[in-house]
């Protein structure tokens, strides 16, 4: 039924299924009760050939695949399914036996229950309790959210220098074309990525009315303390502070310098700031010693990451998609007609926004996973950039969207 229906689907009718078998069977006790003994042995047979039907061709098929061929009997959904299996087993198999003692003689005496109707208010027990658990094998299989793997501090750290780093580089790149506006707004951003929330110096340094924070708002040197803290007793404990003594020092001078660029109003006399700054960030990513890399080395390495969270984006009526990856938006420029809607994706690990030359549009901070729609029902050029990746006229990570009639 799964190759026809698909697994979703089969697995909801199943659960349908189950739960009028169960009224069935309720309403086959209650015809016992009241004597009428005709109609309960037609229904109590109705109701367990039909369970069988759902066991053949739903129940087997789908344990098959999801604990034998997916080669799993840990997590919850496949330890439920086990259990579900085996009282499911025996309780089709008590009933086929009530059916037969009830209306044939195939049944030898030596083998025939002497207190017939425990056996079936029984039956009719478990038969309840199966399918109370199978609404939570569905749930836990279909409606649950999925745990979120928390990434170690080593790694966000990693992370935190690579970004700290990218937007040094970005800060340079924009004093370079002389855009002072847009150099002290990375600089903002390095600020920010190193102190983290708690911080003194954490905030809108460049005074244009926003705090920007390409990061999760923690701050590197709370995750460069972190992880000097995940460090063993003895030798390894003792190098990793030194380490991070280091680190620490090199991101303080970062800050420093980035607070005197943002203070400035004169280009030409932050040559020397703004160079210290990229060297600074580069040794603090990997530099050979005094490094995040050499930290995460007498770490033990870092560990993997959490895979990026998927993001599902819906099918909308009269709509595109952009997706947001490698710090680009791709497409890069989009050719649209008049009331389409464009939904902007983020799969990437760093933050991105979506924000309009003109200010016409913004999504705000969009996290890894998140998505943003907006609805186009002027006709013109609708250029657009990533507030921490790009720049206002298409500069690095930006895009553009032609509106037609």
């Amino acid at each position: 039924m799964q190759a026809i229906l698909g697994q979703r689907l089969s697995s909801d009718l199943n659960l349908v299924a189950q739960i009028l078998i169960l009224l069935g069977l309720w309403i086959g006790f209650l015809l016992a009760r009241r004597k009428r003994i005709t109609q309960h042995r037609a229904v109590q047979t109705t109701m367990v050939l039909v369970n069988l039907f759902f066991i053949l061709f739903v129940m087997i098929t789908s344990f098959y695949s999801y604990v034998i061929a997916g080669g799993t009997v840990t997590g919850t959904v496949a330890q439920l399914m086990m259990v579900h299996g085996f009282l499911g087993l025996v309780a089709e198999l008590t009933g086929i036996y009530l059916i037969l003692r009830m209306t044939t003689h195939l049944i030898p005496p030596r083998l025939r229950v002497r207190n017939f109707r425990l056996v079936m208010r029984s039956v009719l027990g478990l038969w309840t309790l199966l399918v109370l658990l199978g609404f939570g094998i569905y749930y836990a299989r279909y409606l649950a959210p999925s745990p979120t793997a928390v990434a170690s501090p080593v790694a966000l750290l990693v992370q935190a220098a690579d970004d700290i780093q990218v937007h040094a580089e970005e800060m340079a790149t924009a004093a370079g074309r002389g855009s002072l506006a847009t150099g002290k707004r990375h600089a903002e951003h390095v600020i920010n990525l190193i102190e983290g929330k708690a911080g003194a110096d954490y905030g809108d340094i460049d005074r244009d009315g926003l705090v920007e924070d390409p990061g999760d708002g923690t701050g590197a040197l709370v995750y460069l303390e972190r992880s000097r803290a995940a460090a063993q007793t003895g030798d390894q404990a003792t190098r990793a502070g030194e380490t991070a003594g280091q680190i620490r020092d090199a991101m303080i001078k970062i800050v420093a310098d980035a607070k005197a660029f943002v203070g400035t109003n004169d280009l030409s006399r932050t040559s020397g700031v703004i160079r210290e700054i990229t060297t600074l960030a580069t040794q603090v990513r990997d530099a050979p010693t005094g490094s995040v890399a050499q930290l995460a080395q007498i770490l033990g390495g870092v560990p993997a990451q959490p895979a990026l969270a998927g993001a599902s984006v819906p099918a909308a009526e009269n709509g595109v998609t952009v997706v947001m990856q490698n710090f680009a938006f791709s497409p890069k420029s989009l050719r649209i007609k008049k009331g389409t809607t464009v939904t902007w994706v983020n799969q990437d690990r760093a933050k991105h926004t979506v924000t309009a030359d003109d200010g016409k549009f913004d999504s705000g901070d969009m996290p890894s996973g998140q998505t943003f729609a907006h609805k186009f029902d002027e006709v013109g050029t609708f250029p657009y950039y990533c507030l921490y990746h790009g720049d206002k006229g298409g500069v690095d990570m930006a895009g553009t969207v032609v509106v037609e009639p």
